[in-house]
């Protein structure tokens, strides 16, 4: 893994860390508490293209070293949560099945990740 993969796999660890803060200051704000509310959702701000970057950065590194399945399925998910938000932000209606298209490929790639995560270990094991 080069040091720029490494960078953007980071920069996708510290934007979810940052999405989990925002989460647990917005649920844990009370009914009057605008500002820890308003303060989640500045941290899901920053940290969201942090996610959505790193993610793809790190999936390109995959592509690019001809591991093409976790490559894509790092960097396809991503991409089409991007895009299915511009296009609700343009007017198009989803219908429920729709989303579908954000809830599919990204338990495709929790899967794709968690195999290659274990074949890897076990090859490392057999040595």
């Amino acid at each position: 893994m080069s040091r720029l993969q490494r960078a953007f796999a980071f920069g996708a660890l510290f934007g979810t860390g940052g999405c989990v803060l925002g989460t647990l200051l917005f649920t844990t704000a009370g009914t009057n508490d605008i500002g820890r509310e308003i303060t989640a959702f500045l941290i899901w701000a920053l940290a969201i293209p942090f996610v959505i970057l790193g993610l793809v950065g790190w999936g390109i590194g995959y592509l690019r070293a001809d591991s093409t399945r976790l490559g894509a399925a790092l960097t396809v998910p991503p991409v089409l949560a991007v895009a299915y938000i511009g296009l609700s932000m343009a007017g198009v209606d989803f219908s429920p099945v729709g989303r579908l298209l954000l809830i599919i490929p990204t338990s495709g790639m929790a899967l794709v990740v968690g195999y290659d995560l274990w074949t890897d270990n076990t090859v490392s094991e057999e040595r």
